[in-house]
């Protein structure tokens, strides 16, 4: 988690993210001398709250600090979680910043005895950063509700693609515990029918008989590579992915059955018919799609 710095004045507000609250606090200072405000360090350090490091994920800081993103992740901590809920903490820019308000109202004592079971490394970090109590997915065989993010939606079925990250297998054991799964994104990523490219996790060794049993069912498979290490991919499992293109998914439930039949396929990233609702971040405000 990075710190971010926000004060408001005579209707201008001066914010400054860092990601020490030390630096914070320097970007603060040079900020407010800026705006001609004065406040000391004491001051300074009552207005900084924990929020999603862009250096963690993979959008960056134009993802991260889309202020759409942060509307719905945020409205979504604030009218969906309740006091003594087991909360699936999903993955990506949108719903780590329901992660972080989650933090945030559990410090300030708005919310009390909320656990969370991460989907993902990711997820994982952000809580424990957010002071967020965690519990391990074997502890526990369900969960009121799991907020997570998606690649892609459809605003016509409760259906979406994941697994930009490669936590999808995972992620969808932990969104089907949830009595209630809400997905937090923004406009740009609705799509019908649904065309992004399916991660199919596959166990190494299969990689090439399981593409081209891809290929049969329609899909053009692509092996994903590391961007900040020589090689493919590996998964928390220890398996790789395969990104598969086919084109738009007229039928995602037919779709998702031919790769349930693949022998090799751990996972892929088409969650069929899981999806409770969608907190859509807008420019102004926060749209909500009921299934």
């Amino acid at each position: 988690m990075a710190k971010e710095f926000t004060y408001t004045a005579d209707g201008e507000t001066v914010q400054e993210w860092a990601e020490t609250e030390d630096e914070a606090i320097e970007r603060a200072c040079e900020a407010l001398d800026d705006h001609g405000i004065d406040l000391d360090e004491e001051a300074i350090r009552e207005h900084i709250e924990v929020v999603p490091s862009p250096n963690r994920i993979k959008s960056g800081a134009e993802g991260v600090f889309d202020e759409r993103r942060r509307r719905a992740g945020e409205r979504a901590a604030q009218e969906l979680i309740e006091d003594g809920m087991d909360v699936g903490l999903g993955t990506g820019s949108t719903t780590a910043w329901t992660v972080a308000e989650i933090g945030r109202l559990l410090r300030e004592g708005d919310l009390e005895d909320v656990r969370g079971v991460a989907t993902s490394l990711q997820s994982h970090e952000l809580a424990k950063e957010a002071d967020i109590p965690l519990v391990t997915l074997d502890a526990v065989t369900e969960l009121d509700i799991t907020v997570d993010g998606a690649d892609q939606y459809s605003e016509n079925e409760p259906t979406v693609i994941k697994g930009g990250g490669g936590a999808h297998a995972r992620e969808k054991v932990i969104d089907a515990m949830a009595d209630e799964l809400v997905i937090t994104t923004d406009e740009e990523k609705a799509t019908d029918p649904l065309d992004y490219p399916v991660p199919v996790e596959v166990m190494p060794d299969a990689r090439e008989v399981v593409a081209e049993w891809v290929r049969e069912a329609g899909g053009e498979p692509d092996l994903r590579m590391a961007e900040r290490k020589d090689g493919p991919v590996f998964t928390a499992n220890g398996n790789l992915v395969l990104d598969c293109d086919f084109g738009g998914l007229d039928d995602a439930a037919g779709t998702a059955q031919e790769l349930d039949g693949i022998p090799g396929v751990l996972d892929h990233g088409i969650f069929l018919d899981m999806v409770d609702a969608v907190y859509l971040g807008t420019d102004e405000d926060v749209d909500v799609l009921e299934f």
